[in-house]
């Protein structure tokens, strides 16, 4: 299994904002963080500390094997 990256994670919270129709600048302040870090995050550029990515997973009602599934489909496609 290939490692998952936070520019896999970043295009993840970008696809789960965009699909639910949520601005970088409202997830910032449900997340309680800055849209610049929502930003950096979505770009692969900052990582997502475990307290936030727990944080994610709860605003969008998903389980980690959900992130990583769609993870997972994402890269499969890419190789085909």
């Amino acid at each position: 299994m290939k490692k998952i990256t936070e520019k896999d994670l970043g295009f993840k919270l970008r696809k789960l904002r965009e699909n639910n129709g949520i601005s970088q600048q409202t997830l910032a302040i449900d997340l309680e963080i800055s849209q610049s870090k929502v930003s950096k995050i979505e770009n692969g550029t900052e990582k997502i500390t475990l307290p936030y990515f727990i944080k994610i997973l709860k605003y969008f009602s998903l389980s980690s094997d959900e992130m990583i599934d769609f993870l997972e489909d994402k890269k499969k496609r890419q190789i085909q």
